[in-house]
């Protein structure tokens, strides 16, 4: 029951942060203010995932799949680190590939069709192929 509150407390937080983000996108607000707020709520997500799942930026997605251990929850850390290759100054392009394995992941072992996974999919490939 904890565990489910936990999930669903980290589900919320994240789903504020892409309102938040989008929210910035569409406001069309100062360039460099927008950046510096993607930036400073990307570094919030990630300190939830550390904190709540001990998962470091450079963990494998074995290990990422293994701490999470939920669907939902693995998907929206795929999503962080692609917005988060997108957003910032230095690419590193290691990121995408394991937001791309643990996509993989969720296609193996959920066999529900999901548009947004396919979407993000489709977008961590675009980025791979540039």
């Amino acid at each position: 029951m904890i565990q489910q509150r936990k999930k669903d407390y980290l589900q919320r937080l994240i789903e504020d942060f892409f309102a938040r983000l989008h929210e910035l996108i569409d406001a069309k607000k100062d360039l460099e203010s927008v950046s510096t707020e993607k930036k400073r709520l990307i570094k919030e997500c990630f300190f939830l995932f550390n904190n709540d799942f001990n998962i470091s930026q450079e963990d494998s997605a074995e290990t990422i799949t293994i701490k999470i251990g939920d669907n939902d929850l693995i998907e929206q850390y795929a999503k962080l680190l692609l917005t988060k290759y997108e957003i910032s100054d230095i690419k590193e392009a290691y990121q995408l590939h394991i937001a791309l394995d643990l996509i993989e992941y969720l296609e193996a072992t959920d066999k529900t069709y999901s548009w947004n996974r396919t979407i993000l999919k489709e977008d961590i490939l675009r980025l791979l192929d540039v």
